[in-house]
């Protein structure tokens, strides 16, 4: 393939050197000055770098300083351009679906769908879900191929991506990621107008949106940071009651050795007796409401704040506890306790006992009956406000505090939060799904559409939950985001003439630093331009 500046030459018969890069890929080619002997005394000369030898053709493709020392700039033939198109953020893109093997497990499940398939979640990852402006971003976009993938076409591939497919697609994900890290596990909401969509029902929405929805929940690696598997149910049904449906996927999926992490919106008494039954190794969040949360914090929420407890930098002390008595199996109970999330949750109470007192006194609620304080009506007419001070003070004494249980007996206090609170990237990865690759909103007509539609999704959420993986550290210390990321790969452009010839723009040193992270270099573009331009 030729470089983006200039045409190949013949390699100089003599003065010269090819020297490999540091990891021997690269073969550099160094002009040989004129010798001298150096502060030591030893014989050598200067090195000019001019180029790389091309072990196809057998030629140089020349830098500048090549025409510095060899003369007049060769002029490429027939410059006459046909196309300009982006390249860069495809091509990163494509080449993560690559390198976790997902084209394939896509090729063998999928078959000749599979090259669209691969296609229409790229577009999603860059573009967001609404594949009626496909076609145009192919024309804009070289993918190697100069037929488009039209808007008619998605359509017809979103009815082909059946539930018996998905699930084969599934098991195979999850055989590939790593077989030992928890599981988070959390749910979300997506909302639609629309008509046709079997699981369309009203129910919580997390968006407070007074739309019918359909719920999603999703497994997603704590080690990998990956989405691993999703499972959409009516929006009628409570996230507790979905919980043991979800997990019966796990035999079909080949789930196994996996552990569970999940927030307090999953506890029950039956959601956890059932996971200690199928021997999941699981921790949970327990809400302070219930009675085992309230007995240990009672017998044991003096002992916690002691600073022998302390995890040590966090300001969160911790003990743990072991506990046969409430559920009929065995679990640690980590007992938290932060003094500032403490004065942090009696602000916001007492602040809103007041308000809601004064809404009380006013009239303006006319719901007397409270748990903290109850209305008195004067023999004047006028109102006043009597505080049940017991009850106020059981409550605060309350505050501080957070439990989580867990089967897991190897894992620390520290070592259990710590996993309790990576969860948190399933949180993103909603927000991901919702916001940056527009799902939000549902914009189709039936289910077999939806289905496909949040597949291909998923596939994309893939994609970007990656990129934020590798390039965390340098989005946040650049002010960046990964949409700003894949805008700045946009402009590595590949230009073809009338000719079939194809260069491409120098890349920018923020260029190479994005892509480096991903272990790609200028060659790797360079290579996969030679492979699209064959076929």
């Amino acid at each position: 393939m030729a470089t983006p500046k200039y045409a190949p030459v013949k390699m100089p018969k003599s003065g010269v050197s090819i020297n490999y890069s540091a990891k021997g890929k690269i073969p550099y080619v160094y002009h040989i000055g004129k010798g001298y002997r150096n502060a030591k005394g030893k014989p050598t000369s200067k090195k000019v770098l001019i180029g790389k030898f091309d072990h196809e053709s057998g030629m140089l493709l020349p830098n500048d300083r090549y025409f510095e020392i060899y003369g007049e700039i060769p002029k490429i033939p027939n410059l006459e351009i046909n196309s300009i198109r982006n390249f860069g953020n495809f091509f990163l893109l494509e080449s993560i679906l690559r390198d976790f093997k997902l084209d394939h497990i896509l090729h063998n499940i999928f078959s000749e769908y599979s090259k669209k398939i691969m296609l229409m979640a790229i577009y999603t990852a860059l573009e967001g879900n609404v594949l009626f402006y496909c076609d145009d971003w192919c024309e804009e976009t070289y993918i190697g191929s100069d037929e488009p993938l039209t808007s008619q076409a998605c359509s017809n591939i979103l009815n082909v991506l059946t539930e018996e497919k998905r699930m084969e697609f599934f098991s195979a994900w999850a055989y590939a990621r790593e077989q030992h890290e928890y599981l988070a596990y959390d749910v979300t909401s997506i909302s639609s107008y629309s008509a046709g969509i079997d699981d369309l029902e009203y129910g919580y929405n997390r968006d407070g949106e007074k739309l019918p929805q359909i719920n999603l929940g999703m497994y997603y690696g704590e080690d990998s940071m990956l989405p691993i598997f999703y499972c959409t149910y009516p929006g009628s049904i409570n996230d507790k009651s979905h919980l043991r449906y979800m997990m019966r996927n796990n035999k079909r999926l080949n789930i196994n050795k996996v552990k569970f992490v999940m927030d307090r919106g999953f506890f029950s008494k039956d959601n956890i007796e059932y996971m200690a039954q199928k021997a999941y190794p699981f921790m949970v969040a327990i809400p302070s409401h219930y009675k085992i949360a309230q007995t240990i914090i009672k017998k044991h929420g003096e002992e916690v704040k002691s600073s022998r407890h302390q995890i040590e930098c966090t300001g969160i002390k911790a003990l743990a506890i072991e506990d046969t008595s409430h559920y009929n199996f065995r679990s640690n109970i980590h007992l938290y306790y932060s003094a500032e999330k403490a004065v942090d949750e009696e602000r916001k109470f007492l602040y809103n006992l007041a308000k809601r007192e004064q809404a009380v006194k006013s009239g303006e609620d006319p719901k007397i009956k409270e748990k903290f304080f109850s209305l008195v009506e004067n023999p004047d007419g006028s109102r006043d406000i009597q505080r049940d001070y017991k009850a106020i003070d059981q409550h605060l004494g309350r505050l501080g505090y957070f439990l989580i249980m867990t089967t897991d007996f190897r894992k620390t206090s520290s070592e259990t939060l710590n996993i309790y609170r990576t969860k948190d990237v399933v949180e993103k990865c909603f927000d991901n799904l919702k916001n940056e690759l527009d799902m939000k909103r549902l914009r189709v007509h039936s289910s077999e559409t939806t289905d496909g539609k949040i597949f291909i999704a998923f596939l994309g959420l893939i994609l970007r939950a990656h990129i934020y993986n590798i390039l965390g550290s340098y989005i946040r210390e650049n002010n960046l985001s990964v949409k700003k990321v894949l805008i700045e790969l946009r402009k590595i452009k590949v230009v073809k003439t009338s000719t079939g010839f194809l260069m491409r723009n120098p890349l920018t040193k923020k260029q190479r630093d994005i892509l480096a992270a991903f272990g790609k270099f200028e060659d790797d573009i360079d290579k996969r331009l030679a492979e699209l331009s064959a076929l």
